[in-house]
């Protein structure tokens, strides 16, 4: 347990940030080496089959890691507090409307399947497998919800080791069923999507056993969750779904422009897929340092030491700053290599394709930065919808780019987009921020 309202910030951010920082890692190394299997064991038009639905994937993902984040603030906010039985209700309603947006978003996903595959222009040559892989993800949410949901809740009382470690035993699990499942079991890109799911499900019994027995003061009765006001309620349930958006408004745009790439087909499907791997790992610290800056800023805020938030928001800033110099060295020197070894392709045009999107977006790093990190602060002090804002103008930033410019401009349209809504969404939300200064109390003026 980590009490975030004293200390340095900086020490703190770090110490919180890293092991998070380490888990995200391993997830996209693991994303890595998944897509690198499918390369190599089934072949490029099998990664076109994954990849023609990995925006939907990253949506529904994002939606549960950010839902759960959200929910998990008010958790922060009472221990911040000091008041356990505040933590006890909010634990409670966190699972309760945790699992009612998982079987809510399972049905209706389940039930537009079909649709989703019609929207994303899935080649017809990629739609049997296609339809397979994501089947089998809709079917995995409630498990996907309930594993973000526990590490969110670790995270919330301070625990981001704990966290690491289920993610470290869910990957090497995964790589070894992935292995299995499409290697010698013949499974396709079925096996993939069951590997990822029957990893998740595994990890997330062993996390409800961990805090039964590790946190008791985590516990809950119904009792408990009669005794929560329906205000606090709501308010907790629009902070979850408010974090949920932002990510899934994202993604959205996401889902839009894999549209216009697989109208493109399978080369720059397989291109993006790609691409997008490694550029998920040159992400990584926006997600750490971001959850790290909200739970930090929601533990001052409930104990009223806002003055220290802003403090915090400048030494994310200054740890991202140093992960980009590496980022800019390995695209540079390493990034056609790296390409190659995902893929096992030696198809120049998914080599420079892919390596063109990589070349356009680190250099844009900077600014998308701060946008991730000023996001989550702004979630952290209870401001939702400025986030949701910036959210919503990077899905009109991909729409426009999807539906106007990729099909004249082709996948070098694709490369721009996201540099290009970075920069319109980071001037939006350093207005946001801005106007709410008053809430940072003595923090320095932007």
């Amino acid at each position: 347990v980590l009490d975030m309202t004293q200390g340095d910030p900086f020490r703190l951010v770090l110490q919180f940030s890293m092991p998070l920082f380490c888990s995200n890692l391993l997830q996209q190394m693991y994303n890595l080496t998944d897509t690198a299997l499918a390369g190599h064991l089934l072949g490029s038009a099998a990664l076109a089959e994954i990849g023609a639905t990995a925006a939907l994937y990253g949506l529904i993902m994002n939606f549960a890691f950010g839902m759960n984040n959200g929910l998990a603030l008010t958790v922060s906010r009472y221990f911040g507090a000091g008041d356990e039985s505040g933590i006890r209700r909010a634990v409670g309603w966190m699972v309760t409307l945790s699992a009612a947006v998982s079987l809510v978003l399972t049905g209706c996903s389940l039930l537009g399947r079909d649709a989703l595959l019609t929207v994303l222009q899935v080649p017809a040559q990629a739609w049997g497998g296609a339809s397979a892989y994501l089947t089998v993800i809709l079917l995995g949410i409630p498990l996907t919800m309930l594993y973000n949901m526990e590490a969110a809740l670790l995270r919330a009382v301070g625990n981001s080791v704990t966290p690491l470690l289920f993610l470290l035993f869910s990957s090497v699990l995964n790589v070894g069923l992935d292995a299995a499942f499409m290697g010698p079991l013949g499974l396709g890109v079925r096996g993939a999507a069951i590997a990822t799911v029957l990893a998740q499900g595994i990890s997330a019994v062993l996390g409800v056993v961990y805090i039964l027995r590790g946190y008791p003061e985590l516990r809950f009765t119904p009792r408990q969750l009669g005794a929560a006001t329906r205000r606090a309620v709501t308010s907790m349930f629009w902070a979850g779904l408010s974090m949920g958006l932002m990510s899934a408004i994202y993604n959205l745009g996401s889902v839009a422009l894999q549209s216009s790439i697989n109208a493109l087909g399978s080369v720059y499907i397989t291109a993006q897929t790609a691409a997008r791997r490694l550029a998920e790992l040159y992400f990584i610290p926006g997600g750490a340092l971001g959850i790290g800056v909200a739970t930090f800023s929601s533990q001052n805020l409930g104990a009223g030491r806002r003055s220290r938030i802003w403090q915090s928001v400048k030494a994310a800033l200054a740890i991202y700053f140093v992960w980009w110099v590496f980022v800019m060295a390995f695209t540079f020197l390493l990034g056609g290599a790296a390409i190659r070894g995902i893929t096992g392709s030696t198809d120049e045009v998914i080599i420079s394709n892919a390596l063109l999107y990589l070349k356009i977006s680190a250099p844009v790093i900077p600014p998308m930065a701060v946008l991730v990190i000023l996001r989550n602060m702004l979630q952290g002090i209870r401001h939702t919808v400025e986030p949701l804002l910036a959210s919503g103008l990077e899905l009109v930033g991909k729409v426009i780019f999807a539906v106007w410019l990729v099909p004249v401009r082709g996948y070098r349209a694709v490369c721009f987009c996201e540099p290009t809504t970075w920069v319109v969404c980071f001037v939006f939300i350093l207005l946001a921020v801005w106007r709410c200064r008053g809430d940072l109390r003595d923090a320095e003026k932007i």
